[in-house]
């Protein structure tokens, strides 16, 4: 089964881990409190790399071995229906950050270092 959180959620549910204020958390992650506010109404889509923040931050992040084949076939099976298109733009702004880091030169094997711009 597919987990439906959708990025507002995962926002969300990092800031109140964080047990900050929107503001002291915004400031966190690099951002205005106004900013954070459209990320968990779902008003932005934040981008990868602060979602992969409030995913470690949360502790959704798992580090299981999956073959490229297996998570390419369930990308196409279970993500497949419109309802799912945030879902499938959320994994290729992560896998844009990841090519963009292996093209400067980055170490497959290392964590991807989080910018917030």
């Amino acid at each position: 089964m597919i987990n439906q959180l959708q990025p507002k959620d995962i926002v969300k549910a990092a800031w109140k881990i964080s047990g900050s204020s929107q503001e002291v958390f915004a400031k966190s992650i690099n951002k205005s409190q106004p900013m954070l506010s459209k990320y968990i109404s779902g008003a932005v889509l934040p981008p990868s790399d602060i979602l992969i923040h409030c995913m470690n931050k949360c502790g959704l992040l798992e580090q299981i071995d999956i073959s490229a084949a297996v998570l390419a076939e369930r990308v196409r099976v279970e993500l497949a229906d419109v309802a799912y298109s945030g879902a499938r733009a959320a994994i290729n702004q992560i896998l844009d950050s990841i090519s963009l880091h292996s093209s400067m030169g980055g170490n497959r094997n290392e964590s991807i270092p989080l910018t917030h711009g």
